[in-house]
């Protein structure tokens, strides 16, 4: 027998952190010869004895990692079966811990193919508790590979028993040496472990946050009757709720109270009254929904010259750019506006490279009288101004210079039967630190401007108001924030062409001291002023439909944890219409690399939908703050009937399953899609494998009353 003290070594089993305090070898011929001829026969060491007839020196031995030196097995080759139930080994190893709980792992080498394949073996113990009372490990597929050792089982020492006996004996299976049923008997290792260990391991997953009153936990057993959540703020892992009641296999969630923010949070559960083992290290709590979030785009190149936005866009490979960003660390773009908690809806608007701050609107001028000394503009000469929106920004050389509204707003033409002056207003834009007004005179441009503050300005045609040069130089203000960022290319801030598809929109982490989670709302994704995704033709619960769900994307998912992971089209709040797509997510840790890819690809209705890059891209979200409660949920779809050709045609707005009944309190099923194509319906209108459909509908029912409903 071989004992190794281990104070520190980690023994893994079942995702235990457990630690493996002592090693015990028990081996069927001695230990440390290298000559079979000079050390013969079984081990005499006290802790190996045969009561198994005709065994020998035979075969190889197994070279499991730890395996004491021995030479060959005690080995069956007689061309007797066996049948005697009594006829077997017994084993006395010597353990440190009295009433510890040890691991048995069984070591052999079968790969000369010439031993039992059925046999099993009956064990027993007179002052060892088993969790087993058989064990098939002696088994020719147990001894190939030859370097692994095979669980046996546990064995509990009875109070005061440092000396366990384990006898195996034959219980059922062929053993006969001629027949190429040999049995061959070489190595148990016993290993002492935290009883724990015998319980296996759950896991608290994801979201967490220090908001919540619930941890989710997963891989529950059938017979657990305690699961217990534990929480380490710096002191240890500390208990901070349990169930024990209404427990399912599986998943479960437990109550808790005092989630503390970067805490790390476990979970054990309890079988047959024994907890696992609680693990050292856990999922990092976040501060709850919602941290701030950076918001960049990115874009596949096309060669496409002409397009329509938000169409199916081509899929050939491209190069790909984030919008809106400029410095890129571990794929994340971490310069990407930031966008704050708010109780209400926001718009996010992106432009070639710089974050849109808005167009202004409703341009007016009104003649006014001229103060005394000016001469301001000729009688009956007409005047008119563009008003663009501006903030500071830096373009694609790192200058700080202006980025301006992608399209101004024109004037009417302003003029006066005398002399006048022009008092100019227009609609504020939010976030704006100024306006660049550009003047024509009688509808030719005169190429001057002015920069001012407000969205009042009172022109009295003074020359100091007035610069030449003050233009908007489209083609050059517009390349503000961009960067290649596909790692086979190196150049950077080149996005050219009018169109590319919009390939995913990118979150990043913001917060460097929070991971989340993240629970967020989009809405009325639009290039310019057409808005081509409302998600109002999806029903509720669908998915892939206008973006994946955050994990899809391998670019990114490693940056995320597994759960949560939601990206479906709800029907419970929206910033138009009756639907919109939620996102929940949650960082893995905390790290400036860290960021998701919302990606278009493979998603219906349109695939890497094509934008143009001359107009803003942009969509609502609604990210709220920590206790915030959501807007109200949209009204139900109407659903209206009328006669049409002596049928009746219902009629509703949106995409929605229709169900029908024969009884009006009874059990709605769906209509089904194939009767559709009994009525006027192309490919557009139907939706694959969700039964969802756009109005109208044609009763075909011939029952004298048939009742109908909208879901979804």
């Amino acid at each position: 027998m071989k004992s190794i003290l281990a104070p520190v070594a980690v023994l893994s089993l079942m995702a235990s952190t457990a630690m493996a305090l002592e090693t015990v070898y028990v081996t069927a011929r001695p230990q440390g010869c290298t000559v079979t001829a000079n050390c013969p026969g079984p081990n005499l060491d006290g802790t190996y004895s045969e009561h198994f007839p005709s065994l020998g020196d035979y075969g190889a031995v197994g070279s499991a990692q730890g395996h004491p030196q021995t030479t060959v097995a005690r080995t069956y080759i007689s061309g007797t079966s066996i049948t005697d139930t009594g006829a077997g080994v017994t084993l006395t190893p010597t353990l440190a811990v009295a009433g510890g709980t040890y691991l048995i792992e069984y070591n052999f080498n079968s790969t000369a193919g010439n031993t039992s394949t059925d046999v099993v073996f009956s064990v027993t113990s007179p002052n060892a508790n088993l969790s087993f009372t058989t064990t098939d490990k002696m088994q020719r597929s147990y001894g190939t590979p030859a370097n692994r050792w095979n669980v046996v089982g546990y064995l509990t020492n009875q109070v005061g028993v440092t000396k366990p006996e384990l006898t195996f004996n034959y219980a059922s299976g062929m053993i006969n040496g001629t027949l190429q049923n040999r049995l061959l008997l070489d190595c148990w290792k016993f290993t002492y472990v935290d009883v724990c260990m015998k319980t296996p391991a759950v896991a608290a997953v994801g979201p967490l946050g220090a908001s919540m009153n619930e941890v989710n936990v997963t891989g529950v057993a059938t017979n657990a009757t305690k699961i217990t959540i534990y929480q380490d703020n710096g002191a240890g892992m500390v208990a901070i709720g349990s169930k024990t009641t209404g427990i399912v296999p599986g998943a479960n969630k437990v109550s808790v109270t005092g989630l503390v923010k970067n805490a790390a949070v476990a979970a054990t559960q309890t079988v047959a009254n024994q907890e696992g083992c609680v693990p050292a290290a856990g999922v990092r709590v976040g501060g709850g929904a919602n941290p701030p979030i950076r918001i960049a785009l990115t874009i596949r190149e096309t060669t496409n010259a002409t397009a329509k936005a938000g169409s199916p866009g081509n899929t050939a490979s491209g190069n790909l750019h984030f919008l809106g960003a400029s410095a890129v660390s571990g794929g994340a773009p971490i310069d990407a506006a930031i966008v704050y908690p708010s109780n209400g809806w926001q718009t996010v608007s992106i432009s070639r490279g710089s974050v849109s701050i808005g167009t202004t609107a409703n341009v007016t001028g009104i003649p006014t009288n001229l103060p005394s000394g000016f001469t301001g503009y000729v009688a009956d000469f007409g005047m008119d101004i563009q008003v663009y929106a501006f903030r500071k920004g830096t373009n694609s050389a790192s200058v700080v210079t202006n980025i301006f509204s992608r399209v101004p707003a024109q004037s009417a033409s302003v003029v006066s039967n005398q002399a006048y002056g022009v008092v100019w207003k227009w609609d504020a834009v939010p976030n704006a630190e100024g306006y660049r007004v550009v003047r024509s005179w009688g509808g030719t441009p005169a190429y001057e401007g002015a920069d001012v503050t407000n969205n009042v300005f009172v022109d009295y045609n003074v020359a100091d108001q007035w610069l030449a040069g003050i233009d908007v130089n489209t083609n050059g203000i517009q390349n503000g924030l961009s960067v290649q960022w596909n790692p086979s290319v190196s150049n950077t801030n080149n996005l050219p062409g009018q169109w590319g598809t919009l390939e995913s929109i990118n979150f990043a982490i913001a917060d460097l001291t929070d991971t989340g989670p993240f629970d967020v709302y989009i809405d009325n994704v639009q290039n310019g002023t057409n808005v081509f995704q409302t998600f109002e033709e999806a029903p509720a619960g669908m998915t892939a439909y206008g973006f994946q769900p955050p994990f899809y994307s391998g670019t990114s998912s490693g940056n995320l944890l597994n759960p949560p992971d939601v990206g479906q089209v709800v029907n419970t709040v929206a910033d138009t219409g009756m639907k919109s797509l939620h996102l929940v997510w949650q960082w893995n840790a905390l790290s400036a690399s860290r960021w998701i890819r919302l990606t278009t690809s493979s998603t219906y209705p349109a695939s890497n939908p094509f934008v143009n890059l001359d107009e803003p891209i942009s969509f609502r979200i609604l990210i709220q703050p920590v206790g915030a409660t959501l807007p109200a949920a949209p009204a139900r779809p109407a659903l209206t009937a009328a006669q049409a050709n002596g049928q009746t045609v219902l009629i509703w707005t949106g995409a929605h399953r229709l169900q029908s009944s024969g009884d009006v309190s009874g059990t709605y099923t769906n209509v089904p899609q194939i009767m559709l194509l009994h009525n006027t319906y192309s490919a557009a209108d139907l939706h694959p494998g969700t039964n969802t459909f756009l109005a109208p509908y044609t009763n075909l029912f011939t029952e004298p009353a048939r009742f109908f409903r909208l879901v979804d």
